[in-house]
């Protein structure tokens, strides 16, 4: 009963799986066919292709497409900073563990929010709120720098 159960949670989230899977072997095979493609480049293909795969599954739920509007889900503010600033410390230190630069880090973060704000806007063609745009990419920092306080403090 657990196998059928266990294959039918793989049916139903298909698009995860290609998606993950076909990265994995992307990433083999660059791995294999390119020197310079380490181990970390690898990871990010495998976490980009997941994210890829969670992006099209949620869509073919909400039943739209990629340009397609879907309601708005209100989210409280300090709901929203808390994930923001989350997703700050997380990636912002990704990219600079990865480029060995925390500059690097805070504008990768940067040039990730001004890169939805424009797809937002050129390929939803809809305006950017100014106001969330702010709120979002300070939220997104200020988890950065909470991560580079405690490095700091960390630090011998």
């Amino acid at each position: 009963m657990e196998d059928a159960l266990s294959a039918l949670v793989a049916l139903i989230i298909w698009r995860i799986l290609v998606c993950t899977v076909g990265s994995i072997a992307l990433a083999f095979a660059l791995s294999n066919a390119i020197p310079s493609f380490t181990a970390e480049y690898g990871i990010a293909l495998v976490i980009l292709g997941t994210v890829c795969g969670l992006y099209w599954q949620s869509r073919t739920e909400a039943k739209s497409t990629a340009s397609e509007s879907v309601e708005d889900s209100e989210i409280s503010q300090p709901v929203a900073f808390l994930g923001l600033a989350f997703i700050g410390l997380i990636v912002g230190g990704a990219f600079a563990e990865l480029f060995s630069s925390k500059l690097c880090g805070a504008v990768s973060l940067a040039v990730g929010a001004t890169s939805v704000a424009a797809w937002y806007h050129y390929a939803k063609h809809q305006p950017v709120n100014r106001e969330a745009f702010a709120f979002a990419l300070a939220s997104l920092l200020v988890g950065f720098w909470v991560l580079l306080l405690l490095s700091l403090w960390g630090a011998p």
